[in-house]
């Protein structure tokens, strides 16, 4: 077997309620929108594929992310959930007859590119999950084979991926590279 073509993308069509009234998205962190950090962090060059999962068109990060070589997918039904985005970027993916996706989330300003590239080295077949972990909680940023793409893209509306997790290959970084910001004093 080859490489394998795998696809990346970055979901950022959540709706911030915990945040209060402004975008998470777009909070300052470290000299930079927050939502540009993973965008920067992913090494596009070793995807297809690289999209970003936004809410709706012009969003103010939506520059930066094309900049880094992110194409913005829009859910029209991101309100109903974070399988929304997963559903609508599965069948991206398998439009693009891809062999694996990377599930990276917007939120997560601190994961390095070294880990994005441990994810691609666990990926090994068209059933492997590489996922990331916090002791023993699985989380994004991972990577889902073939396999997984037709029940991601039929699932349900509040049905993700994180009953999968648990089945995937951990790829070990530092637990503070996995966290998320959902609220203001997360920053």
């Amino acid at each position: 077997m080859g490489r394998p073509r795998l696809g990346a993308a970055l979901l950022a069509a959540g709706s911030s309620r915990r945040f209060g009234e402004a975008d998470k998205l777009c909070a300052p962190y470290k000299g930079r929108m927050l939502a540009e950090h993973a965008a920067r962090a992913i090494p596009v060059e070793a995807f297809e594929n690289a999209w970003v999962i936004a809410a709706a068109p012009g969003h103010p990060c939506e520059g930066t992310w094309r900049q880094h070589g992110f194409l913005p997918l829009i859910n029209p039904d991101a309100a109903l959930g974070m399988g929304t985005s997963l559903a609508l970027a599965a069948r991206a993916a398998m439009e693009a007859s891809l062999d694996g996706l990377l599930i990276a989330l917007a939120d997560m300003p601190l994961v390095q590119g070294s880990h994005f590239e441990a994810l691609i080295r666990g990926y090994d077949g068209p059933e492997a999950i590489a996922v990331s972990a916090i002791g023993e909680v699985r989380m994004p940023p991972a990577i889902f084979g073939k396999a997984y793409f037709e029940a991601f893209a039929n699932a349900s509306a509040d049905t993700g991926a994180r009953g999968l997790l648990g089945a995937g290959r951990v790829a070990h970084c530092p637990e503070e590279w996995l966290k998320d910001i959902d609220t203001t004093s997360d920053l």
